[in-house]
């Protein structure tokens, strides 16, 4: 994208010399263009070079439009509930360790938490393949 070119010079009967030439400089700005929250998610779009990491292993780099899931993001009060070892999942009826993406990924109002994997089960959820 080039932000601009000119020359400077002076008048001299009806034609320009030029004193300096200025080259064109060439500087890519990245913009993120965050839109509005639907649902559970940020959903918003990339313009240029940028990357946006929301986890060690969930990152965005290409151009155009993305959908964030809010979930995702580790917030202070997530933090606080991983004392509680399990996750559910009212939505599905699945558990899973509370440190994983999945219970992180959870909607807030279908997250149900547990300290065992027998309290879990006995609210009648069906223990996800990360339960070992």
């Amino acid at each position: 994208m080039a932000i601009g070119s000119f020359v400077m010079g002076r008048l001299s009967g009806k034609q320009i010399q030029p004193v300096a030439k200025i080259i064109p400089m060439h500087q890519e700005i990245a913009v993120i263009h965050f839109q509005q929250i639907e649902g559970d998610s940020i959903v918003g779009s990339i313009s240029g070079p940028a990357r946006i990491v929301w986890s060690e292993s969930q990152v965005i780099e290409a151009e155009g439009g993305f959908q964030l899931p809010i979930g995702q993001l580790s917030t202070e009060t997530d933090r606080a509930l991983t004392e509680l070892e399990y996750v559910g999942n009212a939505k599905t009826n699945k558990f899973y360790p509370s440190s994983s993406y999945p219970a992180r990924g959870t909607e807030v109002q279908y997250r149900r938490f547990f300290a065992t994997k027998e309290a879990a089960e006995a609210a009648g959820f069906v223990p996800s393949k990360l339960v070992k």
